[in-house]
């Protein structure tokens, strides 16, 4: 009777997927560096998946005439799969995803390509985005905000929508509260990873 119980209670943990399934592990995926300037190379090393072939990509990344960037085909080198990224052609944050190969199911990792201006990982962060812009008018331009509005994304801007935001802001300049002097720019707030607080990106005259 003993016996049975027990083969009854190994049989419902695995039917509720307590016990991992063996290869059930995800491939461990390094990209060097982590965060790089606009256009600069980085590579990225993928262990841990097995296969014939294997495809990374930058999800979200784009071309500059806003087509997403092509998967790069890794090489096997003593085990671990590498190869160079291709470089989006915007700032933002980036997540790596990887494939077994054309027509392959995608594979999402927790890994990111960071393309940053320099400074920008030392900025404050916020817990709303909208707070990102709000920072940047009072202490970058030493302004006073008049309205902030989301604004949706460019069709040439593919980047992730949980990881990057868009504003528009009018502000008045210090000392020129004048309705004529008023300034607008666009904003963009990012998080460095889900769940992360908001970062000020970058500010544009045009989004």
């Amino acid at each position: 009777m003993r016996g049975i119980l027990l083969l009854v209670s190994f049989v419902a943990v695995v039917a509720f997927g307590d016990v991992p399934a063996p290869g059930a592990l995800p491939p461990r995926v390094v990209v060097e560096p982590s965060i790089v300037r606009l256009m600069h190379p980085a590579t990225v090393a993928v262990s841990g998946l097995r296969g014939e072939y294997v495809q990374a990509r930058l999800a979200g990344g784009t071309y500059p005439d806003g087509t997403l960037l092509r998967w790069r085909s890794l090489r096997l080198v003593d085990g671990v799969w590498r190869a160079d990224l291709p470089m989006p052609a915007l700032l933002g944050v980036y997540p790596v995803v990887l494939r077994r190969g054309p027509g392959s199911p995608a594979i999402t990792t927790s890994s990111f390509l960071r393309v940053f201006a320099p400074g920008t990982s030392a900025r404050p962060t916020f817990g709303d985005p909208a707070a990102v812009v709000r920072w940047w008018v009072g202490a970058v331009r030493h302004g006073t905000v008049v309205a902030v509005k989301r604004w949706p994304r460019p069709g040439f801007d593919r980047r992730d929508l949980r990881l990057h935001r868009l504003y528009v802001v009018a502000y008045s300049p210090p000392g020129r509260p004048g309705v004529q002097d008023r300034l607008g720019a666009f904003v963009t707030a990012f998080r460095n990873g889900y769940g992360a607080r908001w970062q000020l990106l970058e500010a544009t005259a045009e989004p």
